[in-house]
This record gives structure tokens, C-alpha cells and sequence, in this order.
């Protein structure tokens, strides 16, 4: 992994989880970032396991899955995908501090952002406007993800009912 250069702070500003911050706060938050990336088919992170980074898609495709119990897991399983500007793992910051999903790279290719959960915190502490509009930001994503989900669901019992399933 590799710290977040400076070239990074244009896509920085233009993320879901951090619109309407300034330049300086950005600036400020990309200490707490780090460089990664993964291949195709790679899970990022895992359902059920302790959530101590939030992610930043900067190139790529993230499905966010659940998993079967076996451990095999499809696109058929996915309840979300991430775009570049995106971003997953918030249960990083949302007690019990577990993910609820699993993060799987679709794309040949994903180039992401890690932000450790602790040094979050630690600017937050010091900074309560950049913690209040991460955070006033999140609340919104979550809400997107739980309202397309609902619609999905919907979908799928509509499905169901026409076919008699």
C-alpha cells in the first residue's frame, strides 16, 4: 500500500461520503488515507468479520454480497454495487463494528482509498466539521443502499408471485 498523492485530492473532493467539504478539509483527510487495489473476483472485505477500514472506489467495480453458507458466492448474491466516487464499509464506523455485507471486485482491476476506522475517529476528534458531514453523508448513502434494496426485494417478490414460486 502507498499514501494517497497529491494528484488524488481532485478525486478525493468529488467522493459521495465526502461532498461539501473544503479543499483544506480534504487536504486534511487524506492523511488518514491509504493507497490499495485488487483483481477481479477478489473480496475485499469479508461479511460478519470486524469492519476497521471504509473504502473509497477510485477505479473499478465493488458488488456488495451476502454470503451462502457454503462460501460460494455470484452476482446473484449482490444487493449494491459501487462506481468510482463511491464508497463501502461504513459499518466501520456504525457499532457493533461488523460488515454486513462482503465487498467482491467485478473489474479486472479495482483501485481504492482504506481509511482506517481509528484514524477516522482521531480526526474527527479534532476536526467536528469534517466528522459531522462525513457522517451527515454516510446517514444518506445508508439510506440510498437500505431504499434500493427494499425496491429489490420488491422486485424479486413480484417476480416470485408471477411465476408462482
Amino acid at each position: 500500500m502507498r499514501e494517497v498523492a497529491v494528484e488524488d485530492l481532485e478525486f478525493l473532493s468529488k467522493v459521495d461520503v465526502l461532498q461539501g467539504l473544503s479543499v483544506t478539509e480534504v487536504v486534511k483527510l487524506r492523511g488518514c488515507c491509504q493507497a490499495a487495489q485488487g483483481q477481479q473476483d477478489e473480496r475485499l472485505c469479508v461479511e460478519g468479520r470486524e469492519a476497521r477500514e471504509f473504502f473509497l472506489l477510485k477505479e473499478g467495480r465493488v458488488e456488495l454480497r451476502y454470503e451462502l453458507p457454503r462460501g460460494e458466492s455470484s452476482s446473484d448474491q449482490a444487493l449494491s454495487a459501487v462506481e468510482p466516487g463511491g464508497s463501502w464499509g461504513w459499518s466501520a464506523l456504525v457499532p457493533p463494528h461488523h460488515y454486513t455485507l462482503s465487498g467482491y471486485c467485478t473489474s479486472p482491476v479495482c483501485r481504492f482509498i482504506r481509511l482506517r476506522r481509528d484514524d477516522l475517529w482521531e480526526l474527527f476528534d479534532h476536526n467536528h466539521h469534517i466528522g459531522y458531514i462525513f457522517m451527515r453523508n454516510l446517514a444518506g448513502i445508508i439510506g440510498q443502499r437500505f431504499h434500493a434494496v427494499q425496491d429489490e426485494l420488491a422486485r424479486k417478490q413480484g417476480f416470485d408471485q408471477v411465476h408462482q414460486w
